[in-house]
């Protein structure tokens, strides 16, 4: 019997099955109208058949999105969407029987290599009041810790971090040789960053995507920064070409263009601020910390009225776990979307 690696044997992954491609997509935190349609011919006119036939190159990229986030550009590296960023994280820094230390319920991928890479998933508990305890954190970092993850914000509840709380992660994550990796996927709609945190600490790598507000996450790019040795050890376990030449092509307009990045921003703010107008005039219990997405206490069950949507072409997202079993999660996108999602979500939850 050929050989099979025991920790990807026993790993449980959900897939899904079913096409999501004539919905109104509110359940993976996408823009759910994606690009404006003119800045998106204007890409596509730009890439020729030469240019697909080459493979990817990646210093103009690397050089334009340092420029624009201001650092150098041996302190970053583009990655295949943030899977890719996180893969690459356990592949180099994953230490078999090491704890990975982060807030739970989170996004599942850290679960899922946490287990791949034979660690230990040391999870740190939201409360029923959407809150996690700092000193509680702090705990679970010691000699056995190998990685620490910080969201900032976190999906899809808690508040986001403060400064000096991330400080004292850090501080605990050095005293016990451990990287701390700052997930920053959804920059942009809370602006405030720790990026700076990389100049004065050497075992900490910041992650952002272009999937979120970026709007292009069918063609898989993101990018971690860190000091220049974490990024050429992150560079050793990359595939030989890991990001393809549609996302670079579209990544780079975008940083060229920042009046789209400023219309993205503007229109989901708007269509936000419009879905929180009707759930306070409609007594409505909700959670919203800072990312592309609001967290609903619904009247009826949420599987219902997840139900009821699904029927009307409108996906939002559901949970098993304990703390959010009364809730859904529905991605904000404009103003007409939300008006949309907000006259189907009246009748069904009703």
């Amino acid at each position: 019997m050929y050989y099979i690696n025991p920790n990807i044997k026993n790993l449980y992954r959900h897939s899904y099955s079913e096409s999501r491609k004539n919905y109104i997509r509110l359940d993976m935190n996408e823009n759910p109208e994606g690009l404006p349609l003119d800045f998106f011919t204007e890409v596509m006119n730009s890439i020729t058949p030469e240019y697909i036939a080459m493979y990817p190159e990646f210093l103009p990229v690397i050089n334009k999105l340092s420029k624009y986030i201001e650092c150098d550009p041996n302190q970053l590296w583009i990655t295949n969407g943030s899977d890719d960023a996180i893969r690459l994280l356990f592949e180099v820094f994953g230490e078999p029987g090491k704890k990975v230390v982060s807030v739970y319920p989170s996004f599942e991928m850290y679960s899922v290599y946490t287990q791949m890479y034979g660690m230990v998933h040391s999870a740190v508990n939201y409360n029923g009041e959407f809150e996690v305890n700092l000193s509680a954190f702090l705990s679970a970092i010691d000699e056995n810790t190998g990685i620490v993850v910080v969201f900032n914000p976190n999906s899809p509840i808690g508040r986001p971090w403060e400064e000096n709380e991330v400080k004292s992660i850090l501080e605990k994550a050095k005293e016990n040789n451990a990287i701390v990796v700052i997930d920053e996927a959804y920059h942009y709609f809370l602006p405030s960053t720790f990026l700076p945190l990389i100049e004065g600490y050497d075992h900490v790598i910041v992650m952002r995507t272009f999937s979120k507000l970026l709007s292009i996450a069918g063609t898989r790019i993101g990018y971690v920064v860190s000091n220049p040795e974490i990024i050429s050890m992150l560079k050793k376990g990359r595939s030989t070409y890991p990001v393809n030449s549609f996302a670079i092509k579209f990544a780079e307009k975008l940083i060229e263009n920042s009046n789209i990045i400023e219309e993205l921003v503007y229109k989901e703010k708007h269509g936000r601020g419009f879905l929180l107008d009707k759930l306070n005039e409609n007594n409505y219990t909700y959670h919203y910390n800072n990312g592309n997405y609001v967290l609903i206490k619904t009247k009826n069950n949420p599987i219902q009225v997840y139900e009821k949507l699904k029927a009307e072409n409108i996906l939002i997202k559901t949970y098993n776990h304990p703390v959010l079993s009364n809730w859904i999660r529905v991605t904000t996108g404009s103003r007409d979307i939300m008006s949309t999602f907000w006259k189907v979500f009246e009748k069904a939850d009703e």
